[in-house]
């Protein structure tokens, strides 16, 4: 269903565009273009400067983590909660949208993570190491809200840059 005017407690008057580093989107005229807007939102406020007030208005109540770590929650305080953990373990961390589409409800992007491990995170030790790994999320929302989540991570290239698994390439263990 198409809305006729964004959900106001996105879109209150004296906030009537958001900005990403230079870029200005005046307020979207689609569902779609909405849809966008609140993930562009969520990565720039959330993942960048952690405001997790924004992560609660962000998140419907009934969000639920589809990619949450085997035993953790999937409910909305289990997904901030990751999130915090995840913040904490890599305090410079910046998320970088490469591409993003959607189509309907869903809102689905590559971004780039890009930090430096300070902290212990899920169990790995800090390393002191800075990664940059790519990863894809898919997210659906509904009423300007994101109902639930699903990623995949370039986990590989993450565990290999913090030095937990071997990188076959380097050759100097020969």
């Amino acid at each position: 269903m198409l809305c006729a005017e964004p959900p106001t407690s996105l879109w209150p008057p004296e906030h009537g565009h958001v900005t990403i580093g230079s870029e200005v989107d005046q307020m979207p005229d689609s569902e779609t273009d909405r849809n966008k807007a609140v993930i562009r939102r969520f990565v720039e406020e959330v993942q960048n400067h952690q405001d997790w007030d924004a992560y609660d208005e962000l998140n419907d109540p009934d969000f639920v983590n589809l990619s949450a770590p085997p035993g953790a929650p999937t409910d909305r305080e289990g997904g901030k909660y990751f999130l915090q953990a995840l913040a904490s373990a890599y305090p410079d961390a910046v998320v970088t949208i490469q591409d993003m589409y959607a189509e309907g409800d869903a809102v689905i992007t590559k971004k780039t993570f890009t930090g430096t491990n300070e902290g212990e995170f899920m169990g790995m030790p800090a390393t002191g190491r800075r990664v940059s790994f790519q990863y894809v999320d898919i997210m659906r929302l509904r009423d300007g809200r994101i109902i639930d989540h699903w990623n995949v991570v370039d986990q590989l290239s993450w565990m290999m840059q913090l030095g937990l698994i071997p990188d076959p390439s380097d050759s100097s263990d020969t």
